[in-house]
C-alpha cells in the first residue's frame, strides 16, 4: 500500500495509540478494539435473570447470554448409544425382527420392553426447554467496560 495516504494515516495512528493503550492492544487486534476482561458472577435471579458482579447486582438490562443457556435455543445433534432400552412398547412392528431365535416377522407387540444393542438418532433437534441457570450458580462474565456483561457459561470446581 505504498504511497496510499490513507493506509499511512492509519499506520500514524495505530502508532500513537499503541503508546497510550494501558493494554498495549497489537496493530493486530484491529481498529476500535476494546481491552476486555473476565468477572466470575453469581446469578440471584432467574426470572429475570441479575447477576452480581464486581460487587453489583447487574439488571437484565446489563446482560447478554450465551444461547444455549437460554429457554427454546436449538441445535442440531447426533445421539448413538451402544444400549438403549425401550419400555412400555406397544402397537405394530414392521420389516423382518431378529428375535432370540433368528430373524422373522411380528405382527404386534403388546407390552413389557425392548432391549437394543446399538442405537443411533440421526439428526435429532435439542432444544433448551427451560433457562440453564439456577440462583448460586457461577457464571464467566465478559465485559469491556463493567457496564455491559456477556454471559459465556456457566462454571463449577473442578473435581
Amino acid at each position: 500500500m505504498d504511497g496510499n495516504p490513507y493506509a499511512g494515516l492509519v499506520a500514524l495512528i495505530r502508532e500513537q495509540g499503541a503508546d497510550a493503550n494501558p493494554v498495549g492492544d497489537s496493530a493486530k487486534a484491529g481498529l476500535g478494539a476494546a481491552p476486555a476482561r473476565m468477572r466470575l458472577g453469581t446469578v440471584v435471579s432467574t426470572a429475570p435473570l441479575k447477576v452480581r458482579a464486581a460487587g453489583l447486582v447487574q439488571p437484565p438490562s446489563a446482560l447478554r447470554i450465551n444461547e444455549r443457556l437460554v429457554k427454546g435455543a436449538r441445535w442440531k445433534t447426533k445421539t448413538t448409544s451402544p444400549n438403549s432400552d425401550i419400555k412400555d412398547f406397544t402397537g405394530p412392528i414392521s420389516g423382518p425382527v431378529q428375535g432370540v431365535h433368528g430373524i422373522g416377522s411380528l405382527i404386534e407387540f403388546t407390552g413389557g420392553e425392548v432391549h437394543i444393542p446399538d442405537t443411533v438418532i440421526d439428526e435429532a433437534t435439542v432444544e433448551q426447554l427451560e433457562l440453564d441457570l439456577a440462583v448460586g450458580d457461577t457464571v464467566l462474565l465478559l465485559t469491556e467496560d463493567d457496564q455491559v456483561y456477556y454471559i459465556i457459561m456457566k462454571v463449577v470446581g473442578a473435581v
